[in-house]
């Protein structure tokens, strides 16, 4: 018998989780999988898994999709927990096979624990983000924040494919969810000027601390 919690004319069921599972493991897979592409070409294929974009975007998602803030924090959990453990499984068995993964036969523990403990944070965070739905200029500061990282991180990509002839992949996905998650944003968000001002300060804040020095 499935157990479910019904919130409006949505369930959460046992299953409905088990998606968020599913889904974690096929992302983490499939950037694993990245590393096969070189990353020193004009598009770096393997940019995705080690910078933030892809994350920043499905993680959004999640929560723009879910249905409360517990609701939010657990599938944000579930998906970044599964997605980190094929990731660094897939990378444990590779190094088995193919020798430019093999990494001693030893299992990533600190890397694993650390984004593990990420995770959590990401879990915390996506629980106050989904009081975006709240009907004050509060939401619109939220609306922005996801919107700020991708911005961020676009701009910073952006010079160092000016500079280095690189991450043309990255600067190409970064961009155009900038436009679509930012314009979609900007719709839902009651307090327009609200959402632009913080999207500026906070997209500009982030460059400067995260993405400038290592450009």
């Amino acid at each position: 018998m499935t157990v479910a919690v019904t919130y409006g004319k949505r369930k959460i069921t046992f299953k409905s989780y088990l998606q968020f599972v599913g889904l974690g493991l096929t992302a983490g897979i499939i950037t694993r999988l990245s590393d096969f592409f070189p990353n020193d070409d004009i598009w770096s294929f393997s940019s995705i898994a080690t910078l933030f974009g892809f994350w920043m975007l499905t993680v959004t998602l999640i929560i723009y999709f879910s249905i409360s803030n517990k609701d939010a924090a657990i599938n944000v959990l579930l998906y970044l927990l599964s997605m980190n453990f094929s990731y660094y499984f897939l990378l444990y068995v590779l190094g088995f096979l193919i020798p430019r993964f093999y990494n001693n036969g030893e299992f990533q523990w600190d890397i694993f624990m650390l984004y593990n403990v990420f995770a959590l944070v990401c879990s915390a965070i996506s629980y106050v983000l989904y009081y975006w739905n709240k009907d004050n200029k509060l939401s619109s500061v939220l609306y922005a924040l996801p919107v700020s990282g991708l911005a961020a991180e676009t701009i910073g990509v952006g010079i160092y494919l000016y500079y280095n002839h690189t991450f043309l992949f990255q600067f190409v996905f970064d961009f155009f969810s900038l436009i679509i998650i930012g314009l979609w944003f900007y719709r839902k968000s009651n307090n327009k000027l609200v959402y632009s001002a913080t999207t500026i300060a906070i997209t500009l804040t982030g460059y400067f601390l995260v993405y400038r020095p290592f450009i």
